[in-house]
């Protein structure tokens, strides 16, 4: 029997966002470009409710039975509580974390980490875990995914 090893996740998630976050605080502090004033309080409220998604999401996985870490083999088929709007519920709410990021700074250099957080999320994390997913519950992911939308 062959090991399962997970999908092969290299980059853990938060460090791509800790990663675009520390970027675009520091191409700000190099060449600052304001967009607009920074929303402080509507940046903290989308921030706020992020936090509470992806505590939700983890706490649905983990009470699965899952190890949330993105390098670890899955043991259960999660389609429930927030997984029933996203098939990436988790990667959502880091987006929307950094979307709040962006509010309260007012930089283009917040914005553009979102978007590039959000191809990172993507291509290095997300096709692999989808594609792990498929061989990993062939009878279950593929209607899943059929009827549940990759991003919210």
């Amino acid at each position: 029997m062959v090991e399962d090893r997970g999908p092969g996740v290299r980059v853990p998630p938060p460090v791509m966002v800790a990663v675009a976050l520390g970027l675009a605080w520091g191409l700000q502090k190099l060449l600052p470009v304001q967009l607009g004033p920074p929303a402080v309080a509507l940046g903290g409220m989308v921030i706020f409710l992020a936090m509470g998604w992806v505590g939700w999401a983890l706490l649905v996985l983990v009470r699965a039975g899952n190890d949330p870490r993105p390098d670890k083999p899955d043991t259960a088929f999660v389609a429930a509580g927030p997984y029933r709007f996203g098939r990436n519920p988790i990667y959502f709410g880091f987006l929307l974390f950094l979307a709040g990021v962006a509010l309260s700074w007012g930089t283009l250099w917040a914005w553009l980490a979102v978007g590039a957080t959000f191809l990172a999320l993507d291509v290095l994390v997300v096709r692999k875990e989808e594609a792990y997913l498929r061989t990993r519950f062939p009878e279950s992911y593929p209607a899943y995914a059929a009827r549940t939308r990759r991003w919210l």
